[in-house]
C-alpha cells in the first residue's frame, strides 16, 4: 500500500482546520470524506494494478508449476542453474508467497474502502485512520521480511551449487534454513526500524490527538 499518500490523507484535513484554529466535528468529518477521496481513489487505483499483476503472475507460475509435472522438458528454466526439482520448488514458493501478498493486499483494500465509504465522527475517523497505519506499518514490515529473507534463501541455495560449500540433502536445507532465519531476524529490525523513521512519530502523534480528542 501506498503509506505515503494514506498519510497525506490525513494531512489535508489537519491542515484545514487545526491550522486554523478550530475543531469543529462536523467540520473535521467533511473535510475527511472531501479531501480523502482523490487521495484514497488514487491508493486504490495502484492497488487494483498490484492485484491485476500478482494475479497474472500467480496464473503463470502455477501453469508452469503444473506443467513442470506434465512435461519437464517444455516448462524448465535456467537449466544451468536450477535442476526439474528446484524449479518446482522454486515456483511453489513463488506461489505461496504472490498468494499471502494478495491476501494481505486484499485486506487492506477492504479497510481503505471501509473507512471512505463509512460514517463515522471525527474521533472515530481517527481511530480507524490510526488503526489502518498501524496494520499497514506491519503489513509492510512483514511482507519486506518475507521476501528478503526467502530471497537470500535462495541466494545461499544457487551459490553453493556453483562453489560447493556442503554436500548432502540435509546440510543444504541446513545451510537454506540458517539463511532464511538469520535473514528474517535481521530484516524484521531494520524493517521495523525504517518504518519506525519514516512513520513513527507522525503515528504517536495523531494517538496524542486522538487522546486530546478523547478528553474533550
Amino acid at each position: 500500500m501506498e503509506l505515503l499518500e494514506l498519510k497525506s490523507v490525513w494531512d489535508v484535513v489537519m491542515d484545514d482546520t487545526i491550522s486554523k484554529e478550530r475543531m469543529d466535528g462536523f467540520v473535521v468529518e467533511k473535510s475527511i470524506k472531501k479531501d480523502s477521496k482523490s487521495v484514497l481513489a488514487k491508493i486504490k487505483r495502484v492497488m487494483y494494478f498490484k492485484f491485476s499483476l500478482g494475479s497474472l503472475s500467480l496464473v503463470i507460475c502455477i501453469v508452469m508449476l503444473i506443467g513442470s509435472f506434465v512435461n519437464p522438458t517444455k516448462f524448465a528454466f535456467y537449466e544451468a542453474i536450477f535442476d526439474v526439482m528446484d524449479n518446482r520448488i522454486f515456483l511453489a514458493t513463488v506461489i505461496l508467497f504472490m498468494a499471502a501478498m494478495l491476501s494481505w493486499n486484499f485486506k487492506a483494500f477492504r479497510e481503505i474502502t471501509y473507512f471512505e465509504t463509512s460514517t463515522a465522527t471525527v474521533k472515530e475517523s481517527l481511530k480507524r485512520f490510526i488503526g489502518i497505519m498501524g496494520r499497514t506499518i506491519k503489513l509492510n514490515i512483514h511482507s519486506g521480511v518475507a521476501f528478503n529473507s526467502i530471497a537470500l534463501g535462495w541466494v545461499s541455495y544457487l551459490l553453493n551449487n556453483r562453489k560447493g560449500f556442503v554436500e548432502g540433502t540435509i546440510e543444504i536445507a541446513l545451510l537454506v534454513l540458517a539463511a532464511i532465519i538469520i535473514g528474517a531476524v535481521v530484516f524484521f529490525h531494520l524493517s521495523r526500524f525504517e518504518q519506525k523513521i519514516k512513520f513513527g512519530n507522525y503515528l504517536n502523534q495523531l494517538k496524542s490527538n486522538l487522546k486530546d480528542l478523547q478528553e474533550k
